[in-house]
């Protein structure tokens, strides 16, 4: 019973701390940036940030599909994966959509932030989803 408690309660840590840092992300440092930055500034701080960001909601969705699949029913690891998945693209495309920025290529770069933009959300509606769940086990 008490070890039940506890993989829940990781569980439902790994994808709070996925809301947390998406929440601190969009709420904190992007709107700050542009207003307090340069643009050169602003350009070369989001190229530092985004890659650790990416990475670690990378790192703590691989925690949470490693609870899902010793611990919990194979939907719970579906959803996992759904997460790692759109985490790792979201870090690989990040080189490419530097590339379209420098070189001008607006569209490209409209599009792949898009779907940096909607890996995110994707990533959101999984953390949500998947508490809800927990919680009502």
């Amino acid at each position: 019973m008490i070890m039940n408690i506890v993989i829940l309660s990781l569980l439902i840590l790994s994808y709070s701390l996925i809301l947390g840092i998406i929440f601190a992300q969009v709420l904190l440092t992007a709107p700050v940036v542009f207003k307090v930055l340069d643009d050169q500034n602003a350009s070369s701080f989001l190229r530092k940030i985004f890659p650790r960001y990416y990475f670690l909601l990378f790192l703590i969705s691989l925690i949470a599909l490693l609870i899902s699949y010793l611990f919990f029913e194979i939907l719970f690891v579906y959803f996992a994966l759904t997460s790692v998945a759109l985490s790792f693209i979201g870090f690989s495309i990040i080189p490419f959509t530097n590339f379209a920025k420098d070189r001008g290529w607006e569209n490209l770069f409209k599009w792949l932030h898009n779907l940096s933009v909607l890996n995110t959300i994707g990533i959101l509606i999984v953390a949500i989803a998947q508490i809800v769940r927990a919680i009502n086990l």
